[in-house]
């Protein structure tokens, strides 16, 4: 993900729950946003017969763009910088 915004935040963001304080606070999920789990952390890039489709990193041990569950999400955040 520190890839993925306009400038890299530092090596503190390696931590996946460091992100439910990046940017500021979306409201809920939408395309663009920043979507915070405990152990995980992704970007909304659509959504698709009602589920968010979401790309994120080490996921299965890959880069991977595929439909997810939203639940257990801790936070959605807007990024300073766009995508």
């Amino acid at each position: 993900m520190r890839t993925q915004v306009g400038s890299d935040p530092g090596p503190s963001y390696n931590l996946a729950r460091a992100w439910a304080h990046y940017g500021s606070n979306a409201g809920g999920p939408r395309v663009g946003a920043i979507v915070v789990w405990r152990h995980h952390v992704g970007k909304i890039v659509g959504q698709e017969h009602g589920k968010w489709i979401v790309q994120s990193g080490n996921d299965g041990h890959a880069v991977r763009t595929r439909p997810r569950s939203l639940a257990g999400a801790i936070a959605f955040r807007n990024a300073y910088a766009a995508f």
